[in-house]
């Protein structure tokens, strides 16, 4: 009876989500209001994996041209999207409605979930803080591909059985390359976190060239509602653009290169703080909060590195409420919260000229304080890994 009441508020509130995306004026109204640059169609990311795969009928390799999505460009996904909109025939718009009401379904039905498993007062207000996040709202106007991967990931996490989770990782694998960060979820079951990892490089290797053109395609966003090295990046090189400073399209590629050098040094230095290498004693079951932490914040940890990022990914952060809220150290916990309360909102920072004072203010404030979580995170991932995980590798001594 409990199950059954906890699906009530997500299918009024997935029913809701529908109905707006039925009237493409109310639709468009509706998310401006929320100060979320709503576009038509709505759901426009999932849509637009319906007009790729038009371009692919038609003959087109769809990294290289796909004329029947201008808006969206070359394709950014991985292939298996289109074999899955072919397979389901969500070409039919019955068929493509019933499809999209099921994710919100599940992603709602996850949050309440979440919200259940740390019920007290300073996660409800987080909770209710991101719920009526730009971040949220941008999840629900665009329908990224982002929320079955995070869904696929929080499966892979509450499953009681090892084969389980580890499905539900190599699915999401196969969905979008970054879950490969949260591979850190089977580091208690070797046998699994091996057999994950071999096939994971193998996945990797085979699909390399797709991969290749995934990363091409990408769209490095240099605004606010962005994160990660590649966002830092591509910010400096339009300043030195328009400055006339010294970062130009023949150096970009070094820039970026030594950005993400410098964040794979900084992330291993605190990593290292509180992981021991060599032989010692691990503990056998990871614990649920443990499990979620390493999932959320290895996904934030690897695509804050290697990649640039939209905020909607930021979702993944909520995974790693549950073992912050229960550290001892309460000023990182605030810390920590606080900042993640804000960059859920980066959306409500984002406007005017990007080469104004102002705009640099902002943007320096927004990406303060999502380093400001790359950190705090680093720092927590290395204090769990190091009670499941051993590495033997000998360090220089400083």
């Amino acid at each position: 009876m409990n199950k059954i009441k906890l699906t009530v508020i997500p299918v009024i509130l997935s029913c809701f989500i529908i109905y707006l995306s039925l009237n493409l004026e109310l639709w468009l109204n509706f998310w401006r209001t929320l100060n979320i640059p709503s576009v038509i169609p709505p759901f426009s990311d999932l849509d637009s994996i319906l007009k790729t795969n038009l371009s692919k009928n038609a003959g087109f390799n769809v990294y290289l041209e796909n004329p029947y999505d201008p808006s969206h460009g070359v394709y950014m996904y991985p292939s298996i999207w289109l074999n899955i909109f072919n397979f389901l025939k969500l070409n039919k718009p019955s068929n493509f409605m019933i499809f999209n009401f099921t994710i919100i379904f599940i992603y709602f039905y996850i949050i309440q979930d979440l919200i259940v498993k740390n019920y007290s007062k300073i996660s409800n207000f987080l909770f209710i803080i991101f719920f009526f996040s730009t971040t949220n709202f941008l999840i629900l106007e665009r329908l990224n591909i982002e929320i079955v991967v995070f869904s696929l990931i929080y499966f892979a996490v509450i499953s009681n059985k090892n084969i389980f989770k580890f499905s539900f990782f190599l699915i999401a694998l196969f969905c979008k390359v970054f879950p490969i960060f949260s591979i850190f979820i089977l580091t208690d079951k070797k046998i699994f976190f091996y057999s994950a990892l071999f096939l994971s490089i193998l996945y990797l290797i085979i699909n390399k060239e797709e991969i290749y053109y995934m990363s091409i395609n990408m769209i490095e966003y240099a605004r606010i509602f962005a994160y990660g090295s590649g966002s830092i990046a591509k910010s400096i090189y339009y300043y030195s653009r328009e400055y006339n400073l010294f970062i130009d399209d023949s150096n970009y590629i070094y820039l970026k290169l030594f950005i993400i050098f410098l964040f794979m040094i900084l992330a291993f230095l605190l990593f290292k703080k509180n992981f021991l290498f060599g032989d010692k004693k691990i503990d056998e079951n990871m614990t649920l909060n443990e499990r979620f932490f390493l999932a959320g914040g290895g996904v934030y940890l690897g695509t804050f590195i290697f990649s640039a990022n939209v905020d909607y990914r930021l979702v993944f952060l909520l995974f790693t409420f549950s073992y912050i809220l229960r550290t001892n150290n309460n000023l990182i916990k605030y810390i920590y919260f606080i900042s993640c309360s804000i960059i859920f909102n980066s959306f409500i920072f984002e406007g005017g000229d990007p080469y104004s004072i102002l705009y640099f203010i902002k943007a320096g404030f927004i990406y303060s304080l999502k380093f400001v979580v790359f950190v705090i995170v680093c720092y927590f991932f290395g204090m769990v890994c190091n009670k499941y995980l051993i590495l033997k590798i000998k360090l220089p001594k400083f």
